[in-house]
């Protein structure tokens, strides 16, 4: 018995791209702002500066010491894969990097709803149609906010961030350390 696959690839070939699309738009996305006239080539060293609390802590799962600690490890571990090194002080760094984060309440709805149907009550019976109200549902969403500042002006010149990755219930390490990931993914190499 021979078997024969060369009709099976393009089926194959067809539902890997589906996939890859389908997970595509299930990721987060990450937004960038930069500074065009930055020289991102000429960084090096870098130092952690912690976020100045510039108000009341409005949502302490996001506004914690421990949040903090998990930002700051997560730039320091993604920084080392990417070749930078921490320097011993903030005035010797070539870049500063701090993180802020927003909660808000996202409202989502799923659209209208319709229904149509028969009913048998008559000799001819009757159609109906119902439209029903979309659903709506409330979450908060977090964002995390990375700023890359020169060292030398103190100007911010590289921000990224990601939203919808943090919320009460999930700000674990690994949550955190992916979230770096992915906006420092968009940082202009050195």
């Amino acid at each position: 018995m021979k078997l024969d696959f060369k009709g099976i690839f393009p089926i194959l070939g067809v539902s890997a791209l589906v996939s890859t699309l389908l997970l595509a738009g299930c990721a987060p996305r990450v937004y960038v702002e930069q500074d065009s006239a930055a020289q991102f080539t000429g960084y090096h060293s870098y130092a952690w500066v912690s976020p100045s609390l510039a108000g009341p802590v409005r949502d302490p799962i996001l506004d914690s010491q421990i949040l903090e600690d998990r930002v700051q490890r997560a730039v320091a571990a993604d920084l080392k894969t990417r070749g930078y090194l921490a320097a011993p002080a903030a005035g010797s760094a070539d870049f500063l990097v701090t993180y802020h984060t927003v909660s808000k309440q996202k409202i989502e709805s799923g659209g209208a709803g319709m229904g149509f149907g028969f009913v048998d009550a008559f000799p001819r019976g009757f159609g109906g149609a119902v439209i029903m109200a979309p659903p709506v549902e409330s979450r908060e969403e977090g964002t995390l906010m990375l700023d890359v500042i020169d060292g030398k002006s103190k100007r911010l010149v590289w921000r990224g961030w990601t939203s919808g990755w943090l919320n009460q219930d999930n700000y674990t390490d690994q949550a955190v350390a992916a979230a770096v990931q992915q906006i420092f993914d968009k940082f202009p190499a050195h």
